[in-house]
């Protein structure tokens, strides 16, 4: 299995998914013309990085924006990777948010308290 990075384009964030450090990393925009598409990639890799027997995993979130078929593929990563936690394996989540961006802020809220994965929401100064 090999880490993968996917460049930032105008409309997707850039993707780094590291088998080494443990974790995989979301950051820009996300409102691919296929979101679905795009994101199957990575949930695909998710599977594929547990199944090789990693026990950990931590989930970076740094978007600044995503489009409602995006939005529905954030519930299908979130859904995904609790799946993968607990038993043996652990599972966490920083989902970052522009200081002044009440709307990520709200996802990201959301998000914490529909899942029982360890969630941090972490702000930031653009």
């Amino acid at each position: 299995m090999e880490s993968v990075f996917l460049e930032k384009t105008t409309e997707t964030p850039s993707v780094r998914m590291d088998v080494q450090g443990g974790f995989i990393e979301l950051e820009g925009n996300s409102y691919p013309e296929n979101a679905f598409e795009f994101y199957q990639q990575i949930f695909d890799w998710i599977d594929a990085y547990f199944a090789q027997g990693a026990d950990r995993i931590r989930a970076v979130f740094r978007l600044n924006y995503f489009n409602t078929s995006s939005a529905k593929c954030m519930l299908n990563f979130m859904t995904l990777l609790q799946k993968y936690h607990g038993d043996d394996k652990i599972v966490t989540v920083e989902w970052y948010y522009e200081e002044d961006d009440d709307d990520m802020l709200e996802i990201g809220k959301a998000f914490s308290v529909d899942f029982t994965m360890p969630f941090q929401l972490l702000s930031f100064v653009d």
